[in-house]
């Protein structure tokens, strides 16, 4: 994976397609506390089918922290400035946990810059949209990830550290993830392993539902982190929606 540039505290990663004709272009959005990292493998995945973007966003990674909290549109828009930079075209948006919520208020503010949206593991159900249940099913869920995956979540949470780790909690918890997806009229799939107990089965149901062309796809055995636990699995449900 290549750095290509710093722009604005915002880090960017680039991996070549290896297709032999065109494809569509993957922008990869990490979670809170997480970086590009999370998406080593799920990249070197998609770029059989195209190229693949994905970023260190602000505050996380190796990318410089802001001095004031940023807002999930203020993130979005970072996003789309940089997409714009690049001259990429309508892209394939792949926002995995609060990067769902990247994904989802980037397509809503600039409904031409994507072509479809893939969410893994979205966040924040609202049903429990507090910080204190959403800290006891991440315990839940990371005890049970499996080792690799969990050495990458905790070198990646100790890198972003607790102070600005929860500066952005707020901002997840309140962004209505449940409402917005309502405005995005592209095509929409939302992507959850079997055991995710962030992002269960009926939460991402009523998600689906909401959005005007939503639907579910299920990978077993795995959990929140499927992406890097099971990247050829993964890619295969976004490949399989992409054609």
């Amino acid at each position: 994976m290549r750095r290509t540039r710093d722009t604005a505290a915002l880090r960017t990663y680039l991996v070549p397609s290896t297709a032999e004709t065109p494809g569509p272009t993957f922008v990869l959005l990490h979670g809170i506390g997480l970086s590009h990292r999370e998406f080593t493998g799920l990249a070197r995945e998609l770029s059989g089918a195209g190229r693949v973007v994905s970023f260190d966003l602000p505050g996380f990674g190796s990318s410089a922290r802001p001095r004031t909290r940023l807002s999930v549109q203020e993130y979005a828009a970072i996003v789309l400035r940089e997409l714009a930079r690049l001259e990429l075209g309508p892209v394939v948006l792949v926002g995995h946990s609060m990067g769902a919520q990247f994904a989802i208020e980037a397509a809503r503010q600039q409904a031409d810059a994507v072509a479809r949206v893939v969410l893994v593991g979205p966040v924040v159900d609202a049903s429990r949209r507090t910080l204190s249940a959403q800290a006891v099913v991440l315990l839940r869920d990371s005890a049970l990830e499996p080792p690799a995956t969990q050495l990458m979540v905790t070198t990646d949470y100790l890198r972003c550290g607790v102070r600005w780790f929860l500066r952005e909690a707020f901002a997840m918890r309140d962004y209505p993830t449940h409402l917005a997806i309502r405005e995005v009229g592209h095509p929409l799939l939302i992507v959850r392993g079997e055991h995710d107990p962030i992002a269960d089965a009926a939460w991402c149901a009523r998600l689906a539902g909401h959005a005007p062309d939503g639907r579910v796809a299920t990978i077993a055995g795995h959990r929140h982190n499927v992406l890097h636990s099971n990247p050829a699995g993964t890619a295969a449900a976004i490949l399989d929606f992409v054609r």
